[in-house]
């Protein structure tokens, strides 16, 4: 199973996902197909349901933590018709995505954030994220609206695999604020040209 991709189908990935409702008969099965897809590609720090067909209030992210070699090893944080309650903080970094490849764009996000979601049997949870693992979470919550990170960005670049690790390489994650206020800039979002 591959991502969906803007290449082949913008529209589908621009609408915005569904809430889970409680009992909800096939979200097993879809939690399944999201984490055999994340363990098929190693790369896959994060999902959103939709890049893959599923257009549901559904993500799975590797770990809370945002040490790489750990978030590689541990088995998957499931968040079902996730909130953010609060941000904080600001970083800047470049991203890509599975679904909006060959663009490479740099996105500025918030440090930390405050999530509030159910889990897998329909209890309410709030969990609390900071550093490169709120970035990447926050990624995949745009995913959620129809949003990509080039909608979010100002400067996008398109680049092979290669070059994008050598990219990051030379402009690595940065902090700016751990603390400060944080609320995006108004987008206005639409089929890619």
């Amino acid at each position: 199973m591959e991502a969906i991709t803007i290449a082949e189908n913008e529209k589908f990935l621009r609408q915005k996902s569904k809430k889970v409702l409680f009992p909800d008969n096939d979200l097993q099965k879809e939690i399944e197909i999201l984490k055999e897809f994340g363990r098929t590609h190693e790369i896959c720090l994060a999902l959103a349901s939709i890049q893959i067909g599923i257009p549901k209030n559904l993500v799975i992210i590797k770990t809370k933590t945002s040490d790489l070699k750990i978030m590689a090893e541990k088995d998957w944080l499931i968040l079902i018709n996730p909130q953010i309650l609060s941000q904080k903080g600001k970083t800047s970094s470049w991203e890509a995505c599975m679904s909006c490849l060959p663009h490479v764009s740099l996105v500025e996000r918030p440090y930390q954030m405050d999530i509030k979601y159910q889990n897998e049997k329909g209890e309410e949870k709030i969990e609390h994220f900071e550093g490169f693992v709120c970035t990447v979470l926050s990624h995949e919550l745009d995913h959620l609206d129809g949003i990509f990170h080039m909608d979010r960005s100002n400067q996008t670049l398109q680049m092979n695999l290669e070059e994008r690790a050598l990219w990051r390489k030379e402009h690595p994650y940065k902090v700016i604020s751990k603390d400060c206020e944080f609320e995006y800039k108004p987008i206005e979002k639409g089929l890619q040209k």
